[in-house]
This record gives structure tokens, sequence and C-alpha cells, in this order.
């Protein structure tokens, strides 16, 4: 991470069961972030911050 370069929320791959999220690992970068995504299924959400990246919105529907 660089310290003089301007602040950016790390991304946070996180496991949903039972409704409930747990933060699995913590990424510092898009590009790391997105090379899991492939991999996931429906029990897992990638956000940033307080937006979710993966599954889009529209498919989110079923973690409410």
């Amino acid at each position: 991470m660089d310290e003089n370069g301007p602040y950016r929320e790390a991304y946070r791959l996180e496991r949903i069961v039972r409704g409930a999220a747990s933060i699995i690992v913590t990424f510092y970068s898009a590009k790391e972030a997105r090379t899991i995504i492939p991999s996931l299924n429906d029990n897992y959400r990638l956000m940033q911050g307080d937006r979710q990246i993966w599954p889009s919105k529209g498919s989110s529907e079923r973690h409410r």
C-alpha cells in the first residue's frame, strides 16, 4: 500500500451464512480482489466500503 498515495477503501471478501456476513480476507488492490470473482458462489460477496462489488446489485437481493 502506498502511504503517500490517496486513501482508498480496501476490498473485503465476505461469506454469507444464514444472512450474516463474515469477513474472510481483505484486499488492497482491485486487480487482486477481482481475480477471485470467477471462483465465487452465492455464499460470498465482494465489498468495497459500503458498496457491493460482486454479485451485482440486481443479483444481491437473495442476500437480504
